[in-house]
């Protein structure tokens, strides 16, 4: 398996297809959950970090808040911006790898949403960003961490599901490999089919609070879901963490 799938899947054009049920409705409840629990003015400064297409982005800058993004694949960064362009929305886009991230900036909310973490093959690698962002962050300042949750995953599996796209077919299959969720999708359309593969490293509750403590973040509460319910480590299907500086 490739290493780094992400950046052939990631820019493809079938990814958007693949992924559009995941609509600006489930971004608008994710940022009504954190401004709930996260008290910003006007003026605050805020980092989406992988924004993909600017689903979140998009709502952030709407409302007025000093929002910025980045994303490695140029061709979800281009969409984002066709999108707001659309509702005469300018955002703040930029290109980057989460491994390597450099700003001067300081920032009063850093977001991290959507599985946007455990691509990489290493902790290191994977804790990256979240080191570089206590840097980025104000004192005081939160960063909200957006995951699956492992051990749900782990018993609600389900090996393969096939779904038509507006007339392709997609076939997700899936399965755990040393410590990762592995996804292969095959996109077939009455002809070749073309083949990605999503991998996930996975971690538990604990794991990724004791990393981020390392690093001096505090943990400051805990979601299950985009409704805000508390998380269940059992019955969860999200991981939602909130750490203050």
């Amino acid at each position: 398996m490739e290493k780094e799938w992400f950046r052939n899947w990631f820019n493809s054009d079938q990814y958007l297809e693949v992924y559009q049920h995941r609509d600006h409705q489930d971004a608008k409840k994710l940022l009504d959950l954190v401004f709930r629990n996260v008290s910003l003015k006007k003026n605050s400064l805020i980092l989406d970090a992988a924004c993909g297409a600017g689903r979140h982005l998009i709502d952030l800058t709407a409302k007025g808040y000093n929002a910025f993004g980045f994303d490695l694949s140029m061709s979800l960064l281009k969409k984002g911006k066709t999108d707001a362009e659309e509702k005469s929305i300018r955002l703040n886009l930029f290109r980057a790898d989460l491994r390597h991230v450099a700003l001067r900036q300081k920032f009063d909310l850093v977001l991290n949403l959507f599985t946007s973490f455990g691509y990489f093959h290493t902790d290191y690698e994977n804790f990256s960003f979240a080191q570089t962002a206590f840097g980025f962050l104000n004192e005081g300042g939160i960063y909200v961490f957006d995951y699956l949750n492992e051990k749900y995953l782990l018993k609600n599996l389900i090996p393969e599901s096939k779904r038509e796209i507006e007339g392709k077919t997609v076939i997700e299959r899936r399965k755990i490999s040393e410590s990762r969720v592995v996804k292969e999708i095959i996109i077939s359309n009455h002809g070749p089919e073309n083949r990605f593969v999503e991998s996930v490293q996975l971690y538990s509750k604990k794991k990724i609070v004791d990393e981020f403590e390392k690093i001096g973040f505090k943990l400051t509460s805990d979601f299950g879901d985009y409704n805000g319910t508390g998380f269940d480590e059992e019955n969860s299907k999200r991981l939602i963490l909130f750490f203050m500086k």
